[in-house]
């Protein structure tokens, strides 16, 4: 069973589809089988964490939802488990956020607004389907915004 914020075994699969069962950054081929932490391991990045709170965020006395969490614009194939990997190296802010595997949690933008340099697909923005668009390298303006 799965969280709130959990990705959906039915997303997963359309996230390791868009990624074509390879890591968005490096672009080494996964094996399904090996999903979780250990040798050859991958898992799903949430693109914007979930943070404390999972789904919901507080804001001047309300609780708003934060389900796109849990879509796949918001999810992308990484080797590794949150401390190895490429998932590691960008849980530790080693990948510049200008790359689009982290997307600030203050809420100005969306996983689906903010382009991502995928290793297979060049730049493109992510939509909840599951596909991809292509898009233009962000400029440091549109990074800020």
């Amino acid at each position: 069973m799965t969280g709130p914020a959990e990705f959906k075994p039915a997303t997963v699969e359309k996230i390791w589809d868009r990624d074509r069962g390879c890591c968005a950054k490096c672009g080494k081929p996964l094996v399904w089988d090996r999903r979780g932490p250990g040798f050859g391991g991958w898992s799903v990045h949430h693109r914007e964490d979930r943070g404390q709170g999972g789904v919901k965020r507080a804001s001047k006395g309300r609780v708003q939802p934060r389900a796109y969490l849990a879509l796949a614009a918001n999810g992308v194939l990484l080797c590794g488990d949150g401390v190895t990997g490429c998932h590691g190296e960008i849980t530790r802010n080693k990948v510049p956020a200008r790359l689009g595997f982290r997307v600030p949690r203050i809420g100005i933008r969306r996983p689906v607004d903010v382009p991502l340099l995928h290793a297979l697909h060049g730049w493109v923005r992510l939509n909840n389907d599951g596909g991809y668009a292509p898009a233009d390298e962000p400029d440091e303006e549109e990074m800020a915004a």
